[in-house]
């Protein structure tokens, strides 16, 4: 066996062990996680990730809304340009453990490839430190809207507005950090240029039997929190025609989505994934609904229309259940293309190195759109079994995290020693 694969298969053997060390956090009986941003074991996880840094050299910055940077000095290149890496650690209430983990734990380990690269190799790169990051709150799950971290690096969203962000518990995210520790103050470096790897959620990778994608841009996205108000009364005595249920008008409004969807004719996904009800008691008239709505597409006015095909809906439900509704807050996210010369770029490596490849969209959004609004990024995909995410049932095999792995050092390799713009249009950091 040749030095070179001695050295990747021992790489590749600490890759899998920190994955795979990733996912004792939060582990549920099913063999998933639950890891919710700033739960226990989201700290726990926290806490596992920066004793790794710190016993590898890494610098550990926590800033104000929890995003961990793991700061490694290449020893080379300009002083003040900073390579950011990563992807999040959170999870949904019943997930796998390959989203968002396979990110920051290839991230990790391509650090320290880059340096030794540096060190025995004679790397010569344009980024003095290449930073590893775990952003906070990428699901949404627990505090919403999603992106929550890179939300607030990249300037889209204030520090303030975010901690200020409560769970179903009327628990805030400045308190919920607090309790784990990693409500930080650290100044973060700017960053220069991004990459993330994740896994693909979706089949198209598994089914050519390749090994990583480009992802080229992202569609956007309507993110509606709707609340209906009815009379609570007793589901026994009060007549039928009495009734103001908030529920009923929920639902009118839970078929009015997916027919919004269903009758346009540009491409349009739509979806109400969380409801709550009060007083939720089975005796009880629903005096509040509040219903959280999506709608994703890859054109900007369809996701217009479909807010004001929703907008008209609503009337026609409080005419017909005598309930009211009301739009509580609207979260929009542009369509996102992704930096052009990277991706030309790493095109060319591919193909130097023989490593197939394919390009693709993401519906679903990632913390690489974030801060494409700040600095060149790159998103790529690896394989996922049979497409299955945000369940116990996620997969990707080692050999396809170890494909993927490589073809993510290969890119890496190849936009640290290119030219970094000294020029980019995007938002600044803070």
């Amino acid at each position: 066996m040749s030095d070179e694969r001695v050295v990747k298969s021992a790489r590749h053997t600490e890759l899998l062990e920190l994955l795979d060390a990733f996912g004792t956090f939060g582990e549920t009986e099913k063999g998933g996680i639950a890891r919710l941003a700033a739960s226990p074991a989201d700290g726990h996880v926290r806490d596992f990730l920066c004793d790794w840094f710190r016993e590898r050299d890494f610098r550990v910055l926590v800033d104000e809304v929890g995003n961990i940077f793991g700061v490694l000095d290449l020893m080379k290149g300009p002083a003040e340009k900073n390579f950011f890496c990563g992807s999040h650690l959170d999870s949904q209430p019943e997930a796998g453990k390959f989203d968002g983990a396979l990110g920051v734990a290839c991230a990790c380990i391509a650090a320290l490839c880059l340096q030794e690269s540096v060190k025995t190799e004679g790397l010569e790169p344009s980024f003095r430190y290449f930073v590893v990051c775990c952003w906070t709150g990428e699901e949404g799950a627990r505090f919403q809207p999603s992106l929550v971290g890179s939300s607030v690096y990249s300037g889209a969203k204030t520090a303030a507005e975010t901690l200020a962000i409560k769970d179903s518990d009327e628990t805030s995210l400045a308190v919920a950090l607090d309790a784990i520790g990693y409500r930080g103050k650290d100044t973060i470096p700017k960053a220069d240029q991004y990459l993330e790897l994740h896994i693909e959620q979706g089949t198209e990778l598994e089914r050519n039997k390749t090994p990583i994608a480009l992802v080229t841009n992202c569609w956007g996205a309507k993110k509606i929190r709707l609340k209906f108000k009815g009379v609570p009364d007793h589901t026994g005595p009060t007549p039928m025609q009495d009734r103001r249920n908030a529920l009923l008008a929920a639902s009118h409004g839970i078929v009015e989505v997916e027919v919004i969807a269903n009758k346009t004719k540009a491409t349009l996904y739509s979806s109400v994934g969380r409801i709550e009800v009060q007083p939720n008691s089975p005796n009880t008239i629903a005096e509040h609904v509040q219903m959280w709505i999506e709608f994703r597409s890859p054109d900007e006015a369809a996701l217009e229309a479909a807010e004001k095909d929703l907008l008209k809906a609503l009337d026609g439900i409080e005419r017909e259940t005598g309930c009211t509704a009301h739009i509580s807050s609207t979260e929009t996210r542009s369509v996102v293309t992704f930096d052009k010369t990277a991706i030309a770029t790493i095109e060319a490596g591919f193909k130097a190195a023989s490593i197939p490849f394919l390009h693709l969209k993401t519906i679903a959004g990632h913390d690489a759109v974030r801060l494409q609004e700040v600095c060149p990024s790159t998103l790529l995909f690896a394989p996922s079994k049979d497409g299955i995410t945000h369940s116990p049932e996620e997969f990707t095999a080692d050999e396809d995290v170890c494909a993927g792995f490589d073809a993510m050092l290969d890119a890496l390799s190849n936009l640290i020693i290119g030219p970094v713009s000294e020029q980019y249009s995007g938002r600044q950091s803070q």
